[in-house]
């Protein structure tokens, strides 16, 4: 049952003066860790796309569902994640020595097969393509003071429908091979493609 603030861990009050924000400031507030970065792109994607998430569902088989019911998968990379600016005490580190154009030739995204995670017999447990889209978020600004995850002219998108990851046969997918078989997408570019090949997939499907 639900903690009583009144009640009281080691003779302190338990949360005394504590709020959610509080807590999403400390655990979710550094939009280039990766995890958080990630569910940032799942948050992005509905605002883009027109879905009807109401909030995250980390076990959903689907990052976006649309009204009509097409489904979309978000993967997310960037150049820069705070593993290389921050150390562990979660101050920032005095001189970073990493590079971000050191991973230019190594950005991959995985994980575009999942087992059902609805419904465990439908499929035998045997990981497969989940949607019916996949959109893939680069943050690609390399230069750390300039970083906001929040400037979507910093972010690249590929719209890939999931008969060309089939067709390719991948589990995962390279930025590289992205690059060379799919336009590279603005944010706004990513609404106007993403919602004209949703309304051409939903018509299609109900003809």
């Amino acid at each position: 049952m639900p903690i009583d603030a009144t009640d009281s861990l080691y003779g302190e009050p338990v949360l005394p003066n504590a709020t959610v924000l509080d807590f999403w400031r400390w655990g979710f507030g550094d939009l280039s860790d990766d995890d958080v970065k990630g569910f940032f792109a799942e948050w992005l994607g509905p605002k883009r796309l027109g879905g009807n998430s109401v909030r995250r569902v980390s076990w959903a088989n689907s990052d976006v569902i649309t009204p009509g019911k097409t489904r979309i998968e978000v993967k997310s990379a960037a150049y820069w994640q705070s593993w290389k600016y921050v150390g562990e005490d979660g101050l920032p580190l005095t001189q970073p020595t990493y590079s971000p154009k050191d991973d230019k030739s190594r950005i991959r995204f995985a994980g575009l097969k999942a087992r059902d995670a609805v419904n465990i017999a439908k499929d035998g447990g045997i990981p497969s393509f989940k949607s019916d889209f996949y959109v893939f978020a680069l943050q690609r600004e390399t230069d750390l003071s300039k970083w906001n995850a929040l400037d979507l002219t910093q972010w690249e998108f590929y719209w890939v429908p999931v008969c060309k990851l089939i067709e390719f046969g991948y589990a995962s997918i390279s930025l590289k091979t992205l690059q060379a078989h799919f336009d590279s997408l603005s944010a706004n570019e990513l609404a106007v493609v993403g919602r004209s090949a949703i309304a051409a997939f939903e018509a299609s499907r109900n003809a």
